[in-house]
Order: C-alpha cells, then structure tokens, then sequence
C-alpha cells in the first residue's frame, strides 16, 4: 500500500512503497505534488477510488475556497493528470471549503461517487468574501459512469444541505442494511448522523476482513470481485481525514447485477484468497487463509 497526503499550501506527498519497509517519494514525478498550472493549494481531504473502471486508483483532493477541487486520473504507468474539468466537476464547488471528503457509493450503482464536508475556517469570513458563508452544506458528486459526475446534492434532502461548520466525516454502515451513511463533526453545532433511505435498492456487497498474518483489520489489502462480467477493485484504508475514521468494511455496490463470479483478496501479507459462490446482498466475514467465516451484523430498526 502506498501512501498519499493531502497538505495545505505545500505539495502533496505521493510516497510509494518499495515492499521492503521503506518508501520513495515520487510525489512531484507522479503529478500529485501541484495543481495542472503548477501551483500548491490549502489541501485539506483526500480519498483514492477507481472512478472509471479501468481498475486503477485515482485520487480526489479538495482544498478551501477560490481552489478547485483536483480529480487526479491514474494513467497507469505511475503518473497522474489533472482531470477536474473533463469529469464534469469543474469549478462547481469553488466558493465551499472541502475540509474533508470520501468515496462511497451512495446508490449502489457500482460507480464511486464523491462525497464532501464544507465549512469556511473563519466565523466571519464573509466580511473579507462576501459570496463565502462560513456554513456551508455537504456536497455530492453522483459518478455517471466512467468517471463523468454531475452534482446531486439538492436531491438528496433537506438535512443533506443543512448549512454546517463542517471538520470531522466518517462514513459507515451504521444500520447493516447494505447503504453506506454519513457522519459528519461540525464546529459550534450537534454532531449528526444522516441515514441513507433507498441506497439499498441495487445489489452490494460488504466485506469485514479479518487478518492473520497480516495486521487485524486487513488494512492494505487489495479486493477485485466480478459480477456477471463486471469488475470492481477496492482497497481496505486505514483512517483518513481530520479526526475521524470510517466503517472498516469492503463495501460493494453492484447495480442490477445479483451473480458474483468471484472475489479475490490480496492481503499484506502476499496471501491471495480467491472465493467463490459468494452472496450478494450480504454482509460477510472474511478471514485470511480460511474464506467466508461466521459473523453477526444484525440490522438496526429504522425508528
């Protein structure tokens, strides 16, 4: 697992790990370090996800306001390139400070979506800016397919663009009921916690590993399943953005697909776990070495 940091007025950091304990910094060689025009911004959130299904990671940093927030397309060769305007995200979201964000997918369509917390660092920067509140609402992009997103934000209710001070985000299955939710920490207000209604409606699958050999939580490891043809690839990641840490679980969506052909785990180790007649629509324990283990995620009343 190689490392990215996301840094504010300075370069990113891209460290790539050489599989001997150490890492080498190819932070300004990747095209991580800067901005398409060469320019160091206030980096603030940073998530890696395959958005186009080409079954490499990329990587979306957002930063504070009058910045743009960078979707950066792996090119498979060890280099990135600056994405934002040919995805559609543009400079939609370029009066909102992005203090923290995550991949997730939202309605279970198979296709990475971007989620982002707002929240201005100044209580009164609207004196200096008058466009720039210092609350400001949570921002979703819906991934279209192959990497192409539009903003939905407005559609998703009144509690999702509730204007907040934004600083902490998780997001988690908290319900077990198959749709990733969301929590965010917001300065001078009540934590909230938003439960996904509907997201479940597509097929998915989540996925607790469950380490030997490698560290307890599978941290690191690689996961590529196929459904009826289709393949998705994730990645187990430690904790990301500022004080807070998300469901540990692989979530899946799948779409309409219900068939998975099979799923292979990639632990840190080097142990490879290839399983099949996997469920969908399920919640699974996966321990290395060993497959599907017995697990208890009970579902928890909507009310």
């Amino acid at each position: 697992t190689d490392i990215a940091i996301a840094n504010d007025t300075w370069p990113n950091f891209l460290f790539l790990n050489k599989h001997d304990g150490t890492f080498q910094d190819v932070s300004f060689v990747s095209g991580l370090a800067a901005s398409e025009d060469g320019r160091y911004e206030a980096g603030m959130g940073i998530d890696a996800a395959d958005v186009d299904g080409d079954g490499w990671q990329d990587v979306y940093v957002t930063h504070l306001d009058f910045e743009l927030n960078r979707l950066y397309h792996n090119n498979r060769d060890g280099t990135f390139d600056d994405s934002t305007y040919r995805s559609g995200i543009g400079n939609k979201a370029i009066l909102l400070s992005g203090v923290s964000m995550k991949f997730l997918d939202y309605d279970n369509d198979g296709w990475p979506d971007i989620l982002q917390l707002n929240g201005a660092m100044l209580d009164n920067v609207s004196l200096y800016h008058s466009e720039v509140s210092y609350k400001e609402p949570l921002l979703m992009f819906r991934n279209l397919g192959k990497g192409q997103f539009e903003k939905v934000s407005d559609s998703l209710g009144p509690d999702f663009i509730r204007p907040i001070a934004g600083r902490g985000l998780a997001t988690a299955d908290f319900d077990n009921d198959g749709d990733i939710d969301i929590a965010t920490n917001n300065r001078d207000d009540f934590p909230e916690l938003l439960r996904n209604d509907g997201g479940n409606a597509n097929h998915w699958l989540e996925i607790l590993l469950i380490g030997t050999r490698s560290n307890r939580d599978g941290t690191g490891s690689s996961l590529k399943l196929t459904a009826e043809g289709v393949t998705h690839v994730e990645q187990s990641k430690g904790g990301m953005g500022y004080m807070s840490a998300s469901d540990p679980r692989i979530h899946f969506g799948l779409g309409k697909r219900s068939k998975i052909g099979s799923l292979e785990i990639t632990w840190p180790s080097g142990q490879i776990d290839k399983l099949t007649n996997v469920p969908s629509d399920r919640i699974i324990a996966v321990k290395e070495g060993a497959g599907i283990v017995p697990g208890n995620f009970p579902k928890v009343p909507s009310k």
